[in-house]
């Protein structure tokens, strides 16, 4: 660790190490005698460097002898060689003192914190986290909690005053609405946000931390009888424009219901009666290709064409407010105890009823079944169009006759593998 006479100029030209950090230690600051430490330079070998400060505090185990802590101040060239000099001089006085500057500084970002809001800090925590590590679906979804249950009843609060029993009665409210998958994937959602608050010393502690996940979760094997097939559909037929179409395609294609609302007329090809997801728009991160059978072709070449979403009110972002629609749909068809999930459920199981090979019905869901690049990549998406093709049309031709229509077409189907 060498000691040097730090410059602008020195600094400019000091290149980065072939292996390993380096640290250069500021003459200046470590020949003065009132300041009990060293300020300087740290370089590693990708070129990055960093001001770090060196310094010793008295530590409460063993009062005989102090402790050496470490902290940054800064990167270069953001911060330069006077502005860290100056505030490397600020902290060791305060160490020099009995205050330690790390311990100094938390309590300082959390004095700042105290007067921040929870709207504010869940902004920051959308867009600096569940945006830049999650799936575009995924991040929606997260937004989408906190816009529904969060915000509505802590928006003006401070960040600091939110209590473990306030997130428990918030979590507990789900629970006895009888939605205990939710009540789960809320207390997720609210316990990622605090630990992620506690990161950036905006928090001591969670009001979330030891609070268990309220609900038990079993897999759901839910699926609609031919009956209450006949009744969804009359009930999208009652529900109308444009939620109604949005709905039925969910139950002809097979597919998610956050990649059907986002349906874009650019990713179609009614000619060929293609439908191509990219992957920004998958929840399995890759193209897929979604067959259009003529039901599904007819369905959509009914809606306006007036803004590049397929089904929007707004004319800009793609239709919303689905809890609401649900209420209204199963008031109007009388349906009870499913979810809009049950729809791609009943889909993928009734193509196994009528003899779709296993295989084939997870590259129409598009279920994740291992990685292929490359070439291979490319041949086994093309190579599965046509069973795809065959295993959706047949499907189609099944749910026909569930709901009344082609009655006068029906033909035997055969298993497709």
């Amino acid at each position: 660790m060498p000691t040097v006479k730090l410059t602008a100029r020195a600094v400019e030209n000091i290149r980065p190490p072939q292996t390993g950090r380096t640290e250069y230690w500021d003459q200046s600051v470590s020949a003065d005698a009132s300041l009990p430490g060293s300020f300087g330079l740290r370089v590693t070998p990708n070129g990055a460097m960093t001001w770090v400060l060196m310094y010793r505090v008295e530590n409460p185990a063993n009062p005989t002898r102090k402790k050496q802590r470490r902290m940054t101040l800064g990167g270069y060239p953001a911060y330069s060689l006077a502005q860290a000099r100056d505030q490397a001089r600020e902290m060791l006085k305060l160490a020099g003192q009995g205050i330690d500057p790390v311990e100094a500084r938390t309590e300082e970002k959390i004095a700042v914190a105290s007067k921040q809001t929870v709207e504010d800090a869940v902004n920051l925590f959308i867009e600096r986290h569940a945006k830049r590590h999650n799936r575009p679906s995924t991040a929606r979804e997260v937004e989408r909690v906190f816009n529904i249950y969060v915000l509505p009843r802590w928006a003006g609060r401070a960040l600091s005053s939110i209590t473990p029993a306030e997130v428990d009665e918030l979590v507990e409210d789900r629970v006895a609405a009888g939605h205990g998958y939710m009540a789960n994937r809320l207390l997720a959602h609210v316990r990622k946000f605090f630990n992620w608050c506690i990161e950036r010393h905006w928090l001591t502690a969670s009001p979330a931390a030891g609070l268990k996940s309220p609900a038990k979760e079993q897999a759901r094997d839910r699926i609609l009888s031919k009956d209450e097939i006949v009744t969804f559909w009359k009930g999208c037929d009652a529900l109308g424009w444009p939620f109604g179409p949005v709905l039925k395609l969910l139950l002809v294609t097979g597919q998610r219901r956050d990649e059907v609302v986002r349906m874009r007329w650019s990713h179609l090809d009614l000619e060929e009666a293609l439908w191509t997801l990219p992957k920004a728009e998958t929840k399995s991160d890759r193209q897929h290709e979604v067959p259009l059978s003529p039901l599904a072709v007819q369905i959509i070449q009914a809606q306006p064409h007036t803004n590049e979403f397929v089904f929007t009110t707004t004319g800009k972002t793609p239709i919303s407010g689905f809890s609401k629609v649900k209420v209204r749909l199963d008031n109007l068809s009388g349906l009870a105890d499913w979810r809009f999930h049950d729809l791609r459920r009943t889909a993928a199981t009734r193509m196994a009823g009528i003899g779709i090979a296993p295989h084939v019905i997870e590259k129409v869901l598009n279920h994740a079944t291992g990685q292929i690049s490359g070439v291979a990549a490319v041949y086994n998406r093309y190579a599965y169009r046509e069973e795809k093709t065959a295993a959706l049309a047949a499907w189609t031709r099944a749910l026909e006759e569930i709901i009344g229509r082609g009655r006068d077409n029906v033909v035997a189907l055969e298993r497709i593998s």
